[in-house]
């Protein structure tokens, strides 16, 4: 068996650390360690990584912010990447937004913001990074992150870069599926001036509104599951009576049904498990097999599967 520590450290172009705790680094606070958490800060330095753990086979993952994964309690028996540096950054260029995929959302937003920028307030409550986000079209109150997207600097899987524009995406409903195969290295935005003013307000409302519907107290991933046709996957949950179920530590949140919540005692067992139940549940009543929003992470099979 290939010693995946040993051979990164030994050639890595980056920072990097050995059995890195994911938990911290997650929304749900959940989850065992990395075998290997990798920090490039620069294109070349992600490109070399990625050349590395191809060239060796090693499994990876990139990582956001953590905000739509659940970790295994085993961890991740590879290398998992985190974007620093002018990978994590945020400018403007030629009056656009443009930012690395390793930023965080609310960064994204605070800048236009601070630039009397407005069209990108509705993504400020939003616990995710810019580059998680252009991947599965991020949303929330009226907006989606491909309203105001012009065009991403990617890697293909064959590691060459490429450009693609808002119109060569197809863009859906918590899906981009020509990035799924990509990695994002930097996006830009196109907004409008506004009074500063009003878009901190608008923000503040945002948050407001987040902080009434959601259980923003307790660790959770947001939304487990994606809305399904003509219905919202909340309604199917009171529905089924799963409002306030419980496995360990895992709750379905009494406050939003559709967001389950980590009593800070869970483990990644418990909420799969809360997870398959209630999809078991609405299946069983409605015949109704609800998608995950989160991706499970360090599972030899879908955790998630009923």
């Amino acid at each position: 068996m290939i010693d995946i520590a040993g051979v990164i450290a030994a050639h890595a172009p980056c920072e990097l650390r050995a059995d890195a705790p994911l938990a911290p680094l997650t929304t749900f606070r959940v989850g065992g360690p990395a075998k290997v958490l990798a920090e490039p800060k620069t294109s070349k330095e992600l490109i070399g990584l990625l050349e590395l753990i191809r060239a060796n086979g090693i499994p990876y993952f990139l990582l956001g912010l953590g905000s739509n994964l659940l970790v295994s309690d085993t961890g991740f028996d590879g290398v998992v990447i985190r974007l620093r540096g002018e990978l994590a950054s945020i400018r403007m260029d030629r009056g656009d937004c443009v930012a690395g995929p390793g930023a965080r959302l609310f960064a994204l937003t605070t800048f236009a913001a601070e630039n009397s920028l407005s069209g990108i307030e509705p993504l400020s409550g939003i616990p995710g990074s810019v580059g998680g986000g252009l991947w599965m079209n991020a949303g929330a109150y009226g907006g989606e992150i491909s309203d105001t997207f012009v065009e991403a600097d990617v890697l293909t899987k064959s590691l060459r870069q490429e450009r693609l524009t808002n119109s060569q995406i197809s863009f859906g409903y918590r899906s981009a599926p020509e990035l799924k195969d990509m990695i994002v290295l930097e996006s830009r935005y196109r907004l409008k001036q506004g009074d500063q003013s009003s878009i901190y307000g608008e923000m503040r409302r945002v948050w407001r509104l987040r902080k009434e519907k959601q259980p923003i107290e307790f660790p959770s991933a947001g939304s487990i599951f994606k809305r399904p046709p003509n219905d919202f996957a909340g309604r199917l949950i009171e529905a089924t009576g799963c409002k306030g179920l419980r496995v360990g530590g895992a709750i379905v949140s009494e406050k939003h049904a559709g967001i389950f919540v980590n009593d800070r005692r869970a483990s990644a067992l418990d909420i799969a498990t809360l997870i398959r139940e209630v999809r078991r549940r609405i299946k069983k009543q409605f015949g109704i097999l609800l998608e995950t929003e989160i991706l499970p992470v360090g599972y030899d099979s879908d955790p998630f599967a009923v």
